[in-house]
């Protein structure tokens, strides 16, 4: 198989993230949280297809189509958005964003290929050429939309004011970094490790 998954470091993937954050088909829903099944299904007119099972047999909740025409999703996880399940909708939001990071940055690669069945697409994925760089990049992808660093260095600073004058040393307390990342994630409609994973990632609070 040809097109096997390009170098991108992580500067060409924000670069990637944050202009489809900003294009002009997605304004007024580029705001976290994001809606990212409204994002494909309604602005991308991509196919959003429940799969019941998806996660109990694969153990993932979408999965771009090879023609890149639309996304498989978990059944159940797409009801339990649909329902406003807290703790679901923030691990699908993350996924639908993972998938949608693949179909931008993967796009020339994927159709270079002429996938004939989706068994085919999953083959050529998960190549040792192709599986490690194409998820690292789909997930940084993902962080870096849904998680702007211009948005999350303002809500750091808002947390950071509020702890420089009362805790001395407050950044030096072990298990303060996951706590500010709690506190921060619900503005963003993910969970805390995405956001300790931006802290790092963008250079706000790296892991030491």
């Amino acid at each position: 198989m040809s097109g096997n998954v390009r170098f991108r470091d992580n500067p060409d993937i924000w670069r990637a993230a944050d202009a489809f954050r900003e294009s002009v088909e997605l304004r007024g829903h580029h705001v976290p949280p994001v809606d990212v099944i409204y994002i494909a299904e309604v602005i991308l007119k991509l196919d959003v297809i429940p799969l019941p099972d998806l996660f109990a047999r694969q153990k993932i909740d979408a999965a771009l189509l090879p023609d890149l025409t639309g996304f498989y999703v978990d059944e159940d996880a797409y009801m339990s958005w649909e329902r406003g399940n807290p703790w679901i909708e923030q691990r699908l939001r993350f996924s639908f964003a993972h998938e949608l990071g693949h179909y931008v940055l993967h796009k020339e690669e994927i159709t270079a290929n002429r996938f004939a069945t989706v068994a085919a697409f999953r083959q050529w994925a998960a190549a040792p050429a192709n599986y490690g760089s194409a998820e690292y990049q789909a997930n940084e992808f993902a962080g870096r939309f849904l998680v702007p660093r211009s948005l999350l260095e303002r809500e750091y600073d808002h947390h950071q004011k509020l702890l420089q004058s009362s805790v001395p040393g407050w950044r030096e307390i072990e298990g303060m970094r996951s706590y500010i990342a709690k506190q921060v994630a619900p503005r963003f409609g993910v969970n805390h490790q995405v956001i300790e994973t931006r802290f790092d990632h963008e250079g706000i609070w790296p892991a030491e």
